[in-house]
């Protein structure tokens, strides 16, 4: 695949180029997406390589070509190797990161790339150096190389103003770019009533903590409303009790680019979105809201650090205990005239905010100005 930077009317158009990216919600959020917004809605042009079906020869070419580079987390030896090359010397090169590593739980499934120390559950090792895969020292050189990343990049983006307090104590460069929606995969939804309510949460394994903070209240609800309970993307099934696992439906996660649209396949009355009150969760962003909002479904949302940023009693029902967990969920399950005022109104904020072609000028304007100073 042959790879072409077009001559564009513009005020300094750059030419944008990124390393390989996984092909997750992270990838596609962080690097394809706004590539794709900028390439189409600005007049500067975007490449993700790819080693599949990219000709290295010409990736190299392009390289040179290139105005900033893009790497995210992991990519950070790859380009001090790459910047080491004399045809590369002085590029200039943006580190893109949505999480603040430092802080990983052990319950994350990410704890295995990032963690140090080992660790105890109930007195039995969750992680123990050397066992399944976990290398404390390999770890702690993956954790420099990343630190060396922040303090190094000519430009730092994250998601959120948190995270840009943690960037900042080791670059002076960073720029917040929320993730943001496409509304052309996402729409609210004009469905018939279900004749049994669908309650969702969607996420990645990384979320067991959250589901568990609300385990007792979500499973009472379930027995007092008969609900369907729905998880996409990684399910917890033992957070279910017993007793209502005849509830419980799940669906494992699809390649990114069909996500929205299996997302508005659920036909969800309303989505849950609980997030325990870890400070490695004040540095995420609140792509689920955007999510769901953009489908025009009410949300039941934790009332901290990243949500607090963007929730209101209008556009959302806020909670920050399990008993106002279960208040808030029981509302609406019992007021279909509030899930459609909230649901409305969340679409309307997301459409105003976090729409990605809007966005696409910022992103850009982001890699120029780091470019030319």
């Amino acid at each position: 695949m042959g790879i072409t930077y077009m001559s564009k009317i513009e005020i300094k158009p750059i030419r944008i180029m990124s390393t390989p990216v996984d092909s997750g919600g992270c990838g596609w959020y962080r690097i394809r997406q706004p590539f794709e917004m900028i390439q189409r809605f600005t007049n500067s042009d975007t490449h993700v390589i790819d080693q599949q079906k990219d000709d290295m020869v010409e990736v190299s070419k392009a390289m040179q070509m290139a105005n900033i580079l893009v790497t995210r987390p992991g990519g950070e030896i790859g380009i001090k190797q790459i910047l080491s090359m004399p045809e590369y010397i002085g590029k200039s090169w943006a580190l893109d990161i949505d999480d603040n590593t430092e802080l990983i739980s052990p319950y994350s499934n990410h704890y295995e790339e990032y963690g140090t120390k080992e660790v105890k559950h109930n007195g039995k090792d969750l992680w123990k150096d050397g066992v399944g895969g976990f290398s404390i020292e390999k770890n702690k050189k993956r954790l420099a190389d990343h630190i060396w990343g922040l303090k190094n990049a000519n430009l730092v983006t994250v998601t959120t103003n948190r995270l840009k307090e943690y960037a900042s104590q080791y670059n002076k460069n960073v720029a917040v770019l929320p993730n943001c929606i496409n509304f052309e995969n996402w729409w609210k939804l004009d469905l018939m009533p279900n004749q049994q309510l669908r309650v969702g949460w969607s996420g990645g394994s990384s979320h067991y903590e959250d589901l568990y903070s609300i385990r007792e209240p979500l499973n009472k609800l379930m027995r007092e409303f008969q609900f369907k309970f729905v998880y996409f993307g990684h399910g917890f099934p033992g957070i279910i009790d017993e007793d209502n696992k005849h509830l419980l439906e799940s669906h494992s996660w699809v390649p990114f680019e069909g996500h929205s649209f299996r997302s508005m396949c659920m036909a969800l009355d309303i989505a849950i979105i609980p997030l325990d009150d870890l400070k490695f969760n004040q540095y995420k962003s609140s792509i689920k809201w955007y999510e769901m909002s953009a489908m025009g479904v009410p949300s039941v949302v934790k009332n901290i650090l990243p949500y607090s940023e963007n929730i209101t009693d209008s556009n959302s029902m806020r909670y920050r205990t399990e008993k106002e967990f279960y208040d808030a969920l029981k509302t609406l399950l019992l007021m279909p005239d509030k899930r459609l005022e909230i649901g409305g109104n969340a679409y309307s904020y997301v459409l105003a905010n976090r729409d990605a072609k809007v966005w696409a000028d910022k992103w850009v304007n982001a890699y120029r100005e780091t470019v030319l100073n």
